[in-house]
């Protein structure tokens, strides 16, 4: 991959590019007055990230660029002050302390809320198999800075672990964890947005092995909850009895430890 930064970069950006580089093994380049369809072409190389102090982008080919948002994880936690329930939290029965394993992060809007909800006394662990996404929370999670500072707070707590989850699970110790939660790729997405439509060609789109969701009941002290679409027949095919619908589309598999 490649890094360099924006038109005009500052000190600051510059900085923060290299580190990114080096950081990652990964091949730092002056931006120059070069466009990225220039910087490719010279290159040989697609995987382009574009740096500034204050943002983050990756371009891959023709795709638009991805970069980190909260997405609905704001609205979410707007809710949540405001007193109301959220779904998942209420599927996955979370409580303040608690520990959360989330084995697909994605862009961690599900993790935030997670955070959120069991504070400063608990913890949340989002893994992420794709280097590029891993990368993009590590940065977004730490700098991205909203009016809320209730969001700010729970993107702060996140863990973002750079790992496969089959692997990670096995690795930890039996009831090493109050909750897992599992949050595949959808094979149709419930709604297409431009800042995350880049995601589905970037992120892991592997389908979740029976095995893991094993390992996941081993670890987890209360609860394994799924998140898929309401009607989706991965809750029979990995063993989820119990089903908890939302308002939306969404349902939850949930099995209780």
């Amino acid at each position: 991959m490649i890094v360099t930064t924006t038109y005009n970069p500052t000190d600051g950006a510059i900085a923060r590019s290299r580190r990114i580089a080096a950081e990652n093994g990964w091949t730092w380049v002056p931006r120059e007055r070069q466009s990225l369809k220039q910087l490719a072409d010279k290159y040989g190389e697609e995987r382009i990230w574009s740096v500034s102090e204050q943002e983050l982008n990756y371009y891959c080919g023709s795709q638009p660029p991805l970069f980190f948002h909260p997405s609905m994880a704001l609205v979410r936690i707007k809710r949540i002050v405001r007193g109301e329930s959220d779904s998942l939290l209420a599927a996955a029965g979370v409580r303040e302390g608690d520990s959360v394993l989330d084995c697909t992060a994605g862009l961690a809007s599900d993790a935030i809320v997670f955070s959120h909800a069991v504070g400063s006394s608990g913890h949340v662990t989002a893994l992420e198999s794709e280097g590029a996404l891993a990368v993009l929370l590590k940065e977004g999670l730490k700098t991205y800075i909203s009016e809320i500072p209730q969001l700010n707070e729970a993107m702060r707590r996140v863990q973002v672990v750079h790992r496969d989850h089959a692997e990670y699970l096995k690795q930890l110790a039996d009831k090493s964890f109050d909750i897992v939660y599992f949050d595949p790729m959808f094979r149709e997405p419930v709604q297409e947005t431009s800042h995350l439509s880049p995601l589905r060609e970037v992120a892991n789109s592997a389908s979740l092995q029976p095995s893991a969701i094993e390992e996941a009941k081993r670890v987890a002290r209360r609860a394994v909850v799924l998140k898929e679409l309401r009607g989706s027949r991965e809750f029979e095919r990995l063993g989820f009895g119990e089903v908890v619908r939302s308002s939306s589309k969404i349902a939850y598999g949930v099995i209780s430890g």
